[in-house]
């Protein structure tokens, strides 16, 4: 039975292949047209004006632009849609094409869909950008919206100049926040084919959110935030029990450190006395060495400038013993040369007769003159060499290479090669040359008159002599005559000149002779004066050596005196230099004292072992106590540096429970303290796990209730479907299976949490640990790896939702894909009664709109089928349209398509079919 509200009717103008399409929806219809011929688009037509949303639109096959482009082709394109509704009766919404970009507008007006209005009175329709004016002119107040203000107009929650928010409402549903789940179940309402039982899951999961807290269980983050104390604290407990060797050393350390704070304390005061004593004491002293020091040196000085001048005497004694002894040596040696030589006059009758010889020599020399006998030796040679070519010519003088040349070539060639070639060439006999005229006349040819060339050298011959000219054999042998009459002249004056070299050797002998003669004669004259001198130089040597005795003897006392003021010296410079390098050690200490850095001015301040020691320091001491102190300073900067370098290697090696304590100081001691009560930390410990327990296993508790949740609504869900009769089956339903690893996994770890907050068990949550029950393990490693990979667990995650049917008689099967567990008819049945369910439950039940659901290939469902689907349909608040190729008469209308000379599509008002049963026609 129809309701009173509801779709009326959907006209197509322009749209979908259609040239117009009216089409009644208040009450089931059987859509009447062979395959492929625009059944589904016609109902497709739909989603424009009820899904509205881009995304959600689906056309199967094609895609949404070319879809836009099949609906909207023009800007006289329209989709309507007449519906009427409780609150304001008649109300058209409609879709119009834009005319570019294959775009469209949603428009709006009340009143009852009249088609004629849509035409001009020209008959054609009206455009878009004349539309709302072609509207009014009918007395239609119509606006045009956008995407989002009309969805939120169909489904509620629209306002608009002035209109009330259910003006235009064809959905109510109890929640707003439904309108997008409802969409997208109203979508597959028209396309049932496409029903998936993953889209059944989605869809009443979204369906029963309300019900079901949206959480999204991270296993991991749950367990690690509940233990996050605990295991911060077991850390730092494992830190300083795996560190106490480390804490054990850095206890230590301070300990250090505390008691040279105290030394340093206590000694900082009487070394700044000790240093101004000190300076006083360093003055006086210094002065008093410098004193010492002074006359020691003068009297050094006096010392060694006696010594000097006698080293001076001594240097002339040695040198003028030196020459008197050289003399004697010198008077000895002559004496002994000079042996056989009684008188001076024997010496002078030798150098006499050598000096006339040598004269005589001279004067017989004077008379010689001449060439060398080299230059002699190389004019022989020369002549020798030219007799030699005169004797050669003369063989060839009557056949030769100059007599050959001469009589193939002509003159000025010839004297050509006369000028390049060598004399002894051009007459060279026959057997030593080979012509041949022809290429010598070509290679002359290639040459100037002046030139004479050769493969890779080319010369000048201009200025060269002739080297060869015939003569006759007279000529020759006068020339041959001249030449050894030469050569005989020569070899005369060659012996002459060899003769005079014997006498230039003997005059050189000579002289040579006289000189030596002249010189024995002077040393004799030297003999003579050094044995006259004899008797003086005697008596001077004898003299020198008494004094240089004398010296030597006064030297060797000086001696002894120089080497006593010298160690008397030493001793000073030794004592002056100790006291300087102390004062050096103390003024370096003192001007890079490692007590200047400002911690040093608060040290008082800090914690510190008092130091018991002696109250005085000697000067004697200043420079040790000096250097002890200047230790403890930089000890006491290295422990600084070392136990902070302690305290981040603890850090580092994960005790870092004390890092936020007021002062290092406090850190250390906190540190050394904890160590020392660790068997009370790991008590303390225990408790601590044990309270995180009770919180750990909240989550899975809620989320286990959200899935006994999601079965109750499930159940009550099974009722509502059950209730309508599905071909022969007995029994129908949707059942949520558990996924079993995971819900039992969640249980055994609910369960035993349980037993640890009774205090029966507690090592499952000791996350470090190997777990003694392998299986609560593997329940707690299962959660986090599947909360890994899903990025938390969710409530859908623990199911998966079964078909289960049953005929009469027959056990229920369980099928997990809904397009397998029947036949196809069965199956459309199913799909169908679960997608208007879904609807069902979110509409608001007050409010009674009738909508269109769709059925494609309804043939395959029998006459009985047919009605319980129309029935149920209507129950649910909806209008079924069959499409098939043929009639079915178990609709209230029977439409069919009919297709027009233009090749478009047309249904007509005057085409509907009306079919009543015969009992109420009777009737």
């Amino acid at each position: 039975m129809s309701s009173d509200y509801g779709f009326q009717q959907l006209v197509l103008l322009n749209s979908a292949g259609y040239e117009r399409a009216e089409l009644p929806l208040d009450e089931s219809v059987s859509l009447i047209a062979p395959n492929n011929t625009g059944k589904t688009s016609l109902i497709n037509a739909l989603q424009y004006l009820l899904i509205i949303d881009k995304r959600h639109l689906d056309f199967g096959a094609h895609d949404k632009d070319k879809a836009r482009r099949f609906y909207f082709p023009s800007n006289s394109s329209y989709i309507l849609l007449e519906v009427t509704l409780p609150e304001s009766g008649s109300v058209v919404l409609g879709c119009v094409g834009k005319g570019f970009s294959y775009d469209y507008n949603y428009f709006a007006y009340q009143g009852p869909l009249q088609i004629e209005e849509y035409r001009l009175d020209n008959g054609k329709l009206v455009t878009q950008p004349q539309l709302l004016e072609q509207l009014a002119h009918h007395g239609r107040t119509a606006n045009f919206y956008s995407s989002t203000e009309f969805a939120e107009m169909v489904y509620g929650g629209a306002r608009k100049r002035g209109q009330t928010s259910s003006e235009f409402t064809v959905f109510r549903l109890e929640n707003r926040k439904d309108a997008n789940a409802y969409r997208q179940v109203l979508t597959r309402t028209l396309r049932l084919d496409k029903l998936s039982s993953g889209e059944v899951k989605r869809h009443l999961l979204q369906i029963f959110s309300r019900q079901l807290p949206d959480s999204v269980v991270d296993f991991k983050q749950e367990w690690d935030k509940a233990f996050a104390e605990v295991n911060q604290d077991r850390e730092q407990y494992r830190a300083a029990k795996n560190q106490q060797t480390l804490i054990d050393e850095l206890d230590r350390h301070q300990e250090e450190r505390l008691a040279i704070r105290g030394r340093i304390i206590a000694r900082r005061p009487l070394i700044d006395d000790g240093l101004e004593r000190w300076q006083n004491h360093y003055q006086t002293e210094s002065k008093n060495l410098q004193h010492q020091h002074e006359k020691l040196r003068k009297q050094e000085a006096d010392l060694l400038e006696r010594d000097r001048e006698q080293t001076r005497r001594q240097s002339e004694l040695n040198q003028q013993l030196e020459a008197l002894n050289k003399d004697e040596q010198r008077h000895d040696e002559l004496g002994n040369r000079f042996a056989l030589i009684h008188d001076r006059s024997e010496l002078e009758q030798q150098l006499s007769s050598a000096t006339e010889e040598r004269n005589r020599q001279i004067a017989l020399l004077s008379n010689a003159h001449g060439q060398s006998a080299a230059a002699i030796d190389d004019l022989i040679r020369r002549e020798e060499e030219e007799l030699s070519a005169l004797g050669k010519e003369q063989e060839t003088l009557s056949d030769n290479l100059y007599l050959t040349l001469k009589q193939h070539i002509s003159k000025d060639r010839l004297s050509v090669l006369n000028r390049g070639l060598a004399r002894q060439l051009l007459t060279l006999p026959p057997g030593d040359y080979q012509l041949d005229p022809n290429q010598l006349h070509r290679w002359l040819e290639g040459m100037a008159a002046d030139r004479f060339e050769l493969p890779g050298l080319n010369l000048s011959v201009a200025d060269q002599p002739l080297q060869y000219q015939q003569r006759s054999n007279e000529e020759i042998i006068r020339l041959i005559d001249d030449c050894q009459s030469r050569l005989r002249q020569l070899q005369e004056q060659k012996t002459a000149t060899q003769e005079l070299d014997t006498q230039k050797k003997r005059r050189a002998k000579l002289e040579q002779e006289v000189k030596s003669l002249e010189k024995d004669l002077e040393q004799f004259d030297e003999l003579t004066q050094l044995q006259n001198s004899r008797p003086d130089r005697l008596k001077e040597i004898a003299t020198a050596r008494q004094e240089l005795a004398k010296i030597e003897h006064a030297q060797e006392q000086a001696g002894a005196q120089q080497q006593a003021l010298r160690e008397q010296i030493q001793e000073v410079a030794n004592q002056r230099q100790a006291l300087d390098a102390a004062h050096q050690e103390i003024d370096r200490i003192r001007q890079n004292r490692g007590d200047t850095d400002e911690q040093f001015n608060w040290l008082a301040d800090l914690p510190h072992t008092p130091w018991v020691g002696d109250p005085e320091l000697p000067l004697g001491q200043l420079a040790q106590t000096l250097r002890d102190y200047q230790r403890d300073c930089y000890r006491l900067k290295e422990l600084d540096r070392d136990l902070d370098h302690r305290r981040i290697n603890l850090h580092s090696g994960g005790l870092t429970k004390f890092q936020y304590a007021p002062n290092p100081e406090e850190e250390i001691r906190l540190m050394v303290e904890f160590r020392h009560h660790l068997a009370r930390e790991a008590e303390a410990l225990e408790k601590k796990a044990r309270s995180a327990v009770v919180t750990v296993t909240a989550s899975l508790r809620d989320l286990r209730g959200n899935l006994q949740s999601f079965e109750n609504a499930m159940h009550e869900f099974n009722r509502l479907i059950s209730r309508r009769k599905l071909s022969d089956l007995k029994v129908f339903r949707i059942q949520p299976v558990h996924e079993s690893h995971l819900v039992e996994a969640i249980d055994l770890l609910i369960q035993t949490a349980e037993k640890v907050e009774s205090g029966e068990s507690f090592e499952l949550f000791n996350q470090s640990s190997v777990l003694d029950d392998r299986q609560l393990d593997q329940a707690r490693q299962l959660l986090i790896d599947e909360g890994s990979a899903r990025h938390g667990l969710k409530v859908a995650d623990l199911f998966r939702l079964t078909f289960e049917l049953g005929k009469e008689n027959q056990d229920v099967e369980s099928f997990d894909d809904i397009d397998s567990a029947a036949s196809n008819g069965t199956v459309l049945m199913a799909k169908l009664v679960t997608g208007l369910a879904m609807l069902h439950l979110m509409q608001d039940k007050t409010r009674n709109v009738q909508a269109l659901c769709y059925l494609d290939e309804a043939l395959a469902l029998d006459a009985a089928n047919q009605r319980s689907l129309i029935k149920t349909a209507s129950e649910f608040g909806f209008a079924l349209m069959f499409a098939s190729p043929s009639p079915l008469i178990t609709a209230h209308y029977c439409v069919p398509i009919q297709q027009m000379s233009n090749g478009k599509n047309h249904i007509s008002r005057k085409h509907w079919q009306i079919l009543q049963p015969l009992e109420a026609v009777e009737a």
